[in-house]
Formats: structure tokens, sequence, C-alpha cells
């Protein structure tokens, strides 16, 4: 019966994280498809988390691959949704998206609107090669999700 719950909850969850995603190219990236690739990280959290309140989230999912794998397709993917975007910061190097913080389209859930985040960077120049999505949703405002990365980025050093 606990396992039954246990396959239930993580199919709402999942549900939940892919209808906050619809509609964007990176919801690709987060359903598992490079999951099985041992060299990738793929992180969702939705649902009632403490994590999640502590930072004014309902939805947090992250994706962490080789840039000599992953940097081309990621790319295009946030490239894509941040053509739609409603605000942004981003940086060049060479050519190639270095760096983004992309303001999407807010959302309404349960009569709570919910602004939506996309981070991007390429740390291909790095000692450890890789590319770092994150997808942000919940109620927090721009300078909050600029801490929050920080934070999240400071800790994976």
């Amino acid at each position: 019966m606990k396992r039954l719950l246990f396959i239930f909850f993580m199919m709402v969850s999942t549900v939940m994280v892919m209808n906050a995603q619809s509609g964007l190219e990176i919801n690709s990236i987060f359903n598992g498809k490079y999951a099985t690739d041992p060299n990738v990280t793929e992180t969702i959290i939705s649902g009632k988390n403490k994590f999640l309140k502590k930072h004014k989230l309902n939805v947090l999912a992250t994706f962490k691959g080789p840039a000599s794998s992953y940097r081309s397709i990621v790319e295009r993917m946030v490239l894509a949704d941040a053509s739609k975007s409603i605000g942004k910061s981003v940086r060049y190097k060479d050519g190639r998206l270095y760096f983004g913080l992309f303001i999407l389209k807010p959302i309404v859930s349960n009569n709570v609107r919910m602004n939506r985040y996309l981070y991007y960077l390429d740390n291909s120049n790095h000692k450890n090669p890789s590319v770092l999505v994150v997808y942000l949703e919940g109620t927090l405002n721009e300078q909050q999700v600029s801490d929050f990365i920080q934070s999240l980025t400071s800790k994976s050093k």
C-alpha cells in the first residue's frame, strides 16, 4: 500500500511540474530523458515541501550536465524560451550564451500569481565543464531569485 501511495504521489508531482513548464522548450530536459546519463544531475521538487516554502517556491527544477554533450541541446531550448521572456539579464561570451536569467510570463495557480524564472549558466571554461539550467516558479521576486541562485551555485563549487 505504501508503495502504491508513493507511486501515486510521484505521478502527481510529475504532472504538476510538467503543467508548470508546459509550453516551454526546457520541459523536455526535465522529463527524465537524460537522467540515465551518469554525468547528468536532474532534480525536480514540487508540492508541499519545507524547502520550497522557505524560498517562496512551488516548483524547482534543475539540470546539470557536461557541456561537451549538452551545451548545444540545452542552449537551443533556453534561447527558444528566452525569446518569449518578459525580462532578462544575459551575458554572451565568444558568441555563445554564457549566462541568462529570464523572467517568464507568470501563471495563475489557485488564484495566486506565480512568477516563473529560467536561469542558464555555461561553465564550459571551468575545470569540470558543464551547463546548468534552473527553472523556478513561485511568489518570489527577481532579487530573491538572484539571491537563491547565488546560494545554489556557491554550494555546488
